[in-house]
C-alpha cells in the first residue's frame, strides 16, 4: 500500500510511535521518520515532498501542533490524525481520518487506505 515510501510519525510517546511504525511495516512502508512534536516535524521539512503519508498526534493541550496538519496537507502529504482526546475527535470537521487511541491494527490500515485514496 505504501510502496516502500517514507512515512512521518509525529507522536510524543516513543512506544506508541514504535507501535504505529510496526503497524505500517505490514503496509509496505519504507523509511519511518519520527518526530515528538510539530517543531521536530518541521525540521524534517526537506523530506516532506517524498512522504507517502504522515500520521500526526493532536492533543487539546498542545495548540502548537494544530497547524501542522494544514502545513502537511498544503505540501500534498496524505494525513491520518491520532488523538487520545475523544472530545477532540468529535470537534474536528475534516475529511482526514481521525483515530482515537488505542488504535487497533485493522483500524490503522483502513485509515491509511482512506488517507491515500483522498489524495489520489
Amino acid at each position: 500500500m505504501l510502496k516502500g515510501r517514507p512515512v512521518l510519525i509525529v507522536e510524543e510517546e516513543f512506544l506508541i510511535a514504535l507501535d504505529i511504525q510496526r503497524m505500517l511495516e505490514g503496509l509496505g512502508v519504507g523509511q519511518t521518520l519520527l518526530a515528538r512534536n510539530a517543531s521536530e516535524a518541521r525540521q524534517l521539512r526537506q523530506h516532506w515532498p517524498d512522504l507517502a503519508l504522515a500520521i500526526i498526534e493532536l492533543r487539546l493541550d498542545h495548540s502548537h501542533n494544530k497547524e501542522l496538519p494544514t502545513e502537511l496537507s498544503a505540501a500534498g502529504v496524505p494525513l491520518v490524525v491520532t488523538t487520545g482526546d475523544f472530545g477532540l475527535s468529535r470537534n474536528l470537521a475534516s475529511a482526514v481520518p481521525i483515530l482515537v487511541k488505542p488504535i487497533p491494527e485493522e483500524t490503522m490500515a483502513s485509515a491509511v487506505a482512506r488517507a491515500l485514496a483522498i489524495n489520489s
